[in-house]
């Protein structure tokens, strides 16, 4: 057998074929060990002093007055969302269209008026168990996995899910399959089989899934304090063991044949169609679903002043989560426009705000700080403060939460601060209408909740003329530092102070 040759390169020829490269060295001549450590440490610093020596060479080339971001000023930009186009099919259901041809795409919703509030007494979680069973419990005599092979066949989705405002069954699909997609969306909106099978295995996941909160302390503190904020009302009830355990098919069958209707759904199709042909195959499909709607659950009263008490968790971790606020008002109210820049300022504007200031950045208590509020339409919406915070800091952080909320309304707020909380809010609104689906759906959604046409719009404009003084008279109107509702998920065994200081203690079981 005959040997490879070696190809061999001259000794004179050697270093020009590899020159600059530490392997091309003789076997002899390379680094080893320390050796070669301290090669690459020496490459290091040299590629690091060319990198300062670049830098500097490029700040003395640059102006010496660069300008201050703060103070730049731009034209003024004029944006204005495509109007989705309206229409009512036969059966009364509103439809909004708005016609997108970047891509051969086309997607829709169905917004119900279902939501979680909705759910009897005893069966908490019915509207979401619902929610679920429309598209996964089979539907128009498909059984699932039929659904299941058709929508990955034909590459389309059809989604439904449940919140405490409304529910919604949602479809994507290529513009060439729409037509097929269209009936399957529509039988899973209005003729759920709700396969014992796949009831069981929805129950076993909720079941599962509320198991799991009281693993996650945040989780656990959100669902306590919203509980507690609300109790009584539906709107802080959540499902326990005992209510999934509860519900039964013939639930399930009740509650879509009382809420699901063509009195209370309203459409919204974006993608790449033609209007008039669009409109008439929804009629053809889903304009043919006729159905009476059910009085609408009679909900209780809401009690806007809840008792002032210290809720508290038991449960052996290194950081407390704590949770102040009390309700405040219903969305896009003459107070609400005055008490956002409020909190805004306190601490929904992030980095800026008071909090994250104060509690964090200046004195490093708190792992995550900040505010909320929540929209209320039918009941009022929900204000607290938060920061997730070491255990031993426990005490002093609520008093910085505590002080913070009654500073609002004692010592106000400066007009700098006003001023960015605007801009904050005016620049954060262009994420409304970040796609032609984005603005068709919200106009379907503010149909749904009644809101009045340009309700956001004149907030935008309310707020850029708001003044400190309105903020300071909203936040004494909306805030009780002495009312607040207070919980704590934490280990009160290495608490820097007990909570009794804070009012009186109620522990809440670990459930």
């Amino acid at each position: 057998m005959r040997r490879a040759r070696r190809r061999t390169i001259p000794p004179a020829r050697r270093g020009a074929a590899v020159a600059g490269t530490v392997a091309a060295r003789p076997p002899s001549a390379r680094p080893r060990g320390a050796a070669h450590a301290r090669v690459r440490r020496s490459l290091a610093l040299a590629v690091t002093a060319l990198t300062l020596a670049a830098l500097a060479a490029s700040a003395r080339a640059q102006p010496a007055d660069w300008p201050d971001p703060t103070r730049m000023s731009f034209p003024a930009l004029d944006f204005q969302a495509q109007a989705p186009r309206k229409a009512v099919l036969s059966n009364g259901i509103t439809v909004y269209l708005a016609e997108d041809h970047a891509l051969p795409l086309v997607q829709g919703v169905a917004y119900v008026d279902a939501p979680s509030v909705y759910d009897p007494a005893g069966k908490v979680g019915l509207a979401a168990f619902t929610a679920r069973l429309l598209r996964d419990g089979g539907a128009g005599g498909r059984t699932p996995d039929a659904i299941d092979e058709q929508l990955a066949y034909l590459g389309a989705s059809v989604e439904a899910s449940s919140s405490d405002a409304y529910a919604s069954v949602s479809f994507s699909a290529l513009a060439d399959n729409v037509d097929q997609v269209l009936p399957l969306w529509q039988d899973v909106l209005t003729r759920p089989d709700f396969a014992p099978a796949r009831i069981e295995v929805e129950r076993q996941r909720q079941l599962e899934a509320i198991r799991r909160v009281a693993d996650n302390p945040v989780q656990l503190a959100v669902r306590e304090f919203s509980y507690r904020v609300a109790e009584g009302h539906p709107s802080g009830a959540y499902p326990t063991a005992d209510t999934i355990g509860a519900i039964r098919r013939s639930d399930l069958a009740a509650f879509h044949d009382a809420t699901y209707a063509p009195a209370s759904t309203v459409v919204a199709i974006t993608g790449d169609f033609d209007s008039a042909k669009m409109l008439k195959t929804l009629d053809a499909t889903l304009g043919t679903w006729r159905h009476d709607l059910a009085p609408a659950p009679q909900l209780p009263p809401f009690d806007e002043h809840p008792a002032p008490k210290v809720y508290f968790v038991q449960k052996d971790v290194q950081q407390s989560i704590i949770i102040v606020g009390q309700p405040a008002m219903r969305a896009y109210t003459a107070s609400y426009d005055a008490f956002s820049v409020a909190n805004q300022i306190l601490g929904a504007g992030g980095f800026t705000s008071r909090l994250f200031t104060d509690i964090r950045t200046r004195r490093g208590l708190a792992y995550s700080t900040g505010s909320q509020l929540t929209q209320g339409f039918d009941f009022p919406g929900i204000f607290l403060a938060y920061a997730f915070t070491r255990a031993d800091a426990t005490g002093q952080v609520l008093h910085l939460l505590l002080d913070e909320i009654d500073r609002l309304g004692t010592e106000g707020v400066t007009p700098a601060e006003v001023a960015q909380a605007r801009e904050q809010i005016v620049n954060q609104a262009v994420f409304r209408d970040t796609s032609v689906a984005a603005t068709t759906e919200r106009t379907a959604r503010v149909q749904l909740l009644g809101l009045p046409e340009g309700y956001f719009q004149a907030f935008l404009d309310t707020v850029q003329g708001i003044t400190p003084a309105e903020v300071q008279a909203a936040a004494r109107q909306v805030l009780d530092p002495h009312g607040l509702v207070i919980m704590v998920v934490g280990n009160a065994s290495a608490f820097d102070e007990p909570l009794s200081d804070f009012g009186t203690v109620e522990q809440v079981p670990l459930q």
